[in-house]
């Protein structure tokens, strides 16, 4: 299912599931996904659910970008940045980064046990002044790098990790993964990719 991950500052607040047809945006209590900012008019913007999902701005004051440039209505695309006032959202449709198939089992094996422990990830810091430290991954989202400059998330979904960029302020440079700036789509992570963020590498891996 679609949905709007709602960031401030680089920092995740909340995430939104687009079940709805039409859903606004805005400052008045009476949006679905309502905003505490005084840089946002009262219903600013909607974002709808048609054949395919569009951000649409509502004439508003301050206005309505996608990935950094002004837009009036849009279709959405998996990854994409949406800025309203001084918050930042991010549309994610998992089903672009699903490419999981299910497997037939055979009559003969299916009553057999084949549970497999999951595996348990964690991103080692390699460079910078907290070198050595270890960050568990085991919330839905893990924020990197600093408020209000370079910031990343390492999204937990299902047994999969994926880096995805949260630029905190517009000028902040994208996050880096082995060595290649990453752009607005999400990218699945690997043990032994290294992240670098705010001038910190980090190493992804599995927990031993």
């Amino acid at each position: 299912m679609p949905k709007l991950i709602l960031t401030h500052d680089g920092a995740v607040i909340k995430e939104f599931v687009l079940d709805e047809e039409r859903l606004t945006i805005g400052r008045k209590p009476s949006n679905k996904i309502h905003i505490d900012d005084p840089t946002v008019s009262g219903e600013h913007a909607a974002i709808l659910m048609l054949q395919n999902a569009y951000v649409e701005d509502l004439n508003s004051t301050n206005g309505t970008s996608l990935n950094g440039k002004p837009v009036t209505k849009r279709q959405l695309n998996h990854g994409d940045l949406i800025k309203i006032g001084r918050h930042e959202f991010k549309f994610v449709d998992d089903s672009v980064n699903e490419f999981e198939r299910t497997v037939m089992i055979a009559p003969q094996t299916a009553k057999k046990d084949t549970t497999e422990v999951p595996k348990t990830y964690q991103v080692s810091i390699i460079s910078g002044p907290k070198s050595g430290e270890i960050i568990s991954l085991s919330k839905p989202y893990t924020t990197l790098g600093s408020p209000g400059g370079q910031v990343a998330v390492i999204a937990k979904r299902g047994s999969k990790f994926y880096l995805m960029p949260m630029s905190g302020t517009t000028n902040a440079k994208p996050p880096v993964l082995n060595n290649s700036a990453i752009g607005v789509k999400s990218e699945l992570l690997t043990s032994g990719d290294v992240i670098e963020v705010s001038g910190t590498q980090l190493e992804f891996q599995e927990q031993p």
